[in-house]
């Protein structure tokens, strides 16, 4: 029998971001007080992105990337990525009747390169108050958490 190991040293890399309104476009767009959170799962096979937006405007759907860069020098979308609802190569979210929504992307071949940086970002999918479809409303830059050795507790669940 075979005896089940780490796979060869590459344990998985979490990253979060607090996602914060990028003005002035979020107030153009009506939504000045937009927050969120993004985690990004670096596995082996398994990478898994997270996003959770809240304040944005009711029953609207938003695109949302992963990408390399910061919010402040924002770069091209992450290749590889394929979100619960999409469209092109943009995740999409559609808010609830209270501005609020959770998305999620899986990608088997994304692997962080210690030397980029990424963020998330929500864009306007639509023509609104003026701002033109794909103009970023908010950002959060991912950063690397500082992960605990590997017998890590449990933490308990809700």
């Amino acid at each position: 029998a075979s005896v089940a190991t780490a796979d060869s040293g590459h344990s998985a890399k979490t990253y979060k971001a607090s996602l914060k309104p990028v003005d002035p476009a979020a107030t153009t767009a009506g939504v000045a007080t937009v927050r969120g959170r993004s985690q990004l799962v670096d596995g082996k096979k398994r990478n898994k992105v997270t996003l959770h937006v809240r304040n944005l405007a009711p029953d609207t759907m938003y695109l949302w990337p992963l990408h390399e860069g910061s919010c402040d020098a924002p770069g091209a979308p992450v290749a590889g990525w394929t979100y619960r609802t999409q469209v092109g190569a943009n995740g999409t979210l559609t808010t609830n009747e209270s501005g609020n929504a959770n998305t999620k992307g899986r990608s088997a071949t994304f692997n962080a390169d210690p030397a980029k940086s990424y963020s998330v970002n929500v864009h306007v999918a639509a023509p609104t108050n003026g701002l033109a479809a794909g103009t970023i409303i908010a950002c959060g830059d991912l950063k690397k958490t500082k992960a605990g050795g590997k017998n890590k507790p449990k933490s308990h669940t809700h």
